[in-house]
């Protein structure tokens, strides 16, 4: 049997009949409204207008007139819409605003003669009042009349009067949207002009319409108009801090540098933001303009209030800069020893420099072939006064991991196990258990080492948690036969030298492993060995490689997920290839969405895919982790 198809007010009823309501409630005005907004909505205009004209005489309200005049005007029944606004218009004591209406409606009727005499009037008899202002130019930008409500805004700068009413914001944002970016740009710094508190709407307002991260005119258009306007007042800090933030967004910290080390001159600041750029120059891994930062501030002298960290920040810097590269001259490293020594006499060796002295061991132990010196400074700063369980712990870590580099692992083990007892319910405690079970995987002890880490698989560090899963699973699957337990001794051997840094006789090893147990079910972790190697000798192309090798031949397996995340990472931070970052974060949202590395990447894809943050596309619901 075909159903029977109800027109909408009669389903109303029967809903009504059914609730127990009589029908004499469809003539009250909440039904009414229902009706036409559903008619409206449905585009039913001359249904609407049924009840939106009984709505209207008797609550005669902004809201009714507003859909009244629509229906009237999309039936084309200008005569009636425009006797409508008249009508509206006396009601409301000749608010000029209706003009604006029914200048509209001749424009509708294609007579734009008449239409421009009647937006001529509406300016014309414009009130000095905010919200006459801010009414009419919504009028006109209601029907597309941008360059009418720019002339309102403008307008309403004269008759005001008053400082306070400027409408620069709106002006602005009018002019972005008629592709006028010298005044979009004029009026938002305008805008600043009028109050400091306006900084980060101005800046929000510039990020809409402003590319910063490609070559963009419009950038350089604000770059000389803000050099203007500090060129006429070189004594107002606003324009100047607009510059810094401008060459912030751009990525340009040398020039941010270079201003803000003029301001800090000009306004005596104390150095307070060179320190801040120092801090962003690391979170951006401009080391240079780190170190430039910082010693600027150092050079100012012992007396200024941010010295010791300004001593502690460049030292940290040049080390990243020094180590960054992938052969490091013996030169630049010996300055670099000098300079941590300078700094730790003049600084002292104390709980509060303890950083430092853990960079220095590490500078010596990794790069300057000291790893005696390096055991010495640590064991000398274990045994400090004031030292508390946390610092202390992580510098019985670093000297236990310097140890397992001298091939020391049973003392690096008996490290370990300090920190393990004296820390259990402790994120450290973890660590060190971790470190532990690797020094027996090194040793070949493969059983006493997965039962530490199927205790870590309940870590509250998910990493530690994860990293124990794998290599748990890693002993589990190789441990069967003598003859694949003799590839996990090779392969444990492997990642001790890797650790070691001997990377050519781990590479060696590698070969060997492959040649003598081409069935190993090691396939994915060998690839996984070659890519750490590869990426430590800062070969990222062929660390690359050897990932997408995993995912093309194990994507099945457990570390699938890991390559996908250092993909994306190794294509962001080390290949400079965004797109390709994007696309690996992305594949992993997508394919293994119950890795642990998921919220990471989300942040990561979100932060490339810059200004689609806001689609709301099932796509972007699941990639912005929103239901």
């Amino acid at each position: 049997m075909k159903p029977i198809k109800l027109s909408f007010p009669l389903r109303v009823l029967i809903i009504m009949l059914l609730l127990g309501l009589s029908p004499r409630a469809l003539a009250q005005p909440g039904t009414d409204e229902q009706l036409a907004l559903e008619y409206m909505r449905q585009g039913q205009y001359e249904k609407a207008i049924l009840y939106l004209e009984k709505l209207y005489d008797k609550q005669p309200t902004a809201f009714y007139y507003d859909q009244l005049f629509k229906a009237r005007t999309s039936l084309k029944q200008f005569d009636e819409a425009e006797k409508l606004a008249k009508e509206r218009m006396r009601r409301q004591n000749g608010d000029p605003v209706y003009l604006v209406d029914i200048g509209a409606v001749k424009k509708m009727e294609g007579d734009t003669a008449k239409a421009e005499q009647q937006f001529d009037k509406a300016l014309k008899a414009l009130q000095p009042e905010q919200a006459a202002v801010r009414n009419m130019a919504n009028a006109f930008s209601k029907y597309n009349e941008q360059g009418r409500a720019l002339e309102t805004y403008q307008r309403g700068r004269k008759i005001l009067k008053d400082g306070a009413s400027d409408f620069f914001y709106e002006t602005a944002a009018l002019r972005a949207g008629q592709g006028d970016v010298p005044g979009m740009v004029s009026d938002y710094l305008d805008l600043l002009g009028t109050n400091p508190a306006y900084m980060q709407a101005v800046q929000n307002g510039l990020g809409r319409f402003i590319d910063f991260t490609a070559a963009d005119d419009r950038s350089d258009l604000l770059r000389t108009e803000l050099l203007r306007r500090i060129q006429k007042d070189p004594d107002n800090t606003l324009f100047q801090e607009m510059l810094v933030w401008l060459y912030l967004q751009r990525k340009d910290l040398n020039s941010a540098f270079v201003q803000s080390k003029a301001m800090d001159k000009r306004f005596k600041e104390d150095g307070e933001r060179l320190m801040a750029l120092g801090d962003m120059a690391v979170t951006n891994k401009d080391w240079v303009v780190a170190a430039k930062s910082y010693a600027y501030v150092a050079e100012r002298g012992a007396g200024t209030p941010w010295y010791g960290a300004a001593r502690t920040g460049l030292v940290q810097a040049k080390d990243a800069q020094v180590r960054d590269q992938a052969d490091p001259p013996m030169e630049q490293l010996q300055e670099l020893r000098a300079l941590y020594v300078s700094t730790l006499d003049e600084l002292g060796r104390t709980p509060v420099n303890v950083k430092l002295i853990n960079g220095l061991a590490h500078l010596k132990a990794y790069y300057l072939d000291d790893a005696a010196g390096a055991t010495a400074d640590l064991r000398q700063a274990i045994a400090m006064p004031g030292l508390d369980r946390q610092q202390q712990g992580r510098m019985k870590l670093d000297l236990g991991d310097i140890l397992v580099l001298q091939g020391e692992i049973w003392d690096a083990s008996l490290l370990y196990s300090q920190v393990d007892l004296d820390m259990k319910q402790d994120v450290l405690g973890h660590e060190a258990r971790l470190r532990n079970a690797k020094v027996s995987f090194y040793a070949g002890d493969f059983l006493w080492s997965k039962a530490q880490l199927d205790v870590l698989k309940a870590s509250t560090s998910k990493l530690i948690a994860n990293d124990a899963m794998e290599l748990s699973l890693l002993i589990d699957d190789n441990l069967g036969t003598d003859t694949v337990s003799g590839a996990l001794s090779l392969f444990a051997h492997v990642q001790l030298l890797t650790f070691q840094h001997k990377y050519d006789s781990a590479l060696v090893q590698l070969d060997t492993l492959n040649a003598r147990f081409p069935q190993s079910s090691l396939g994915d972790d060998i690839l996984y060995e070659r890519y750490r190697i590869a990426h430590a000798r800062h070969r990222y192309e062929e660390a690359a490689g050897y990932l997408q090798k995993v995912v093309e031949l194990y994507p099945n397996d457990i570390l699938v997920d890991n390559a996908m995340y250092d993909l994306g990472l190794l294509y962001e931070n080390d290949i400079g290839d965004k797109e390709k970052a994007k696309d690996w974060f992305g594949k992993l949202l997508f394919e293994q969405s119950g890795s642990i590395f998921t919220a990471d990447a989300r942040e990561h894809y979100r932060k490339l895919r810059g200004d689609h943050d806001n689609l709301d596309t099932p796509e972007q619901k699941f990639l912005n982790g929103t239901p």
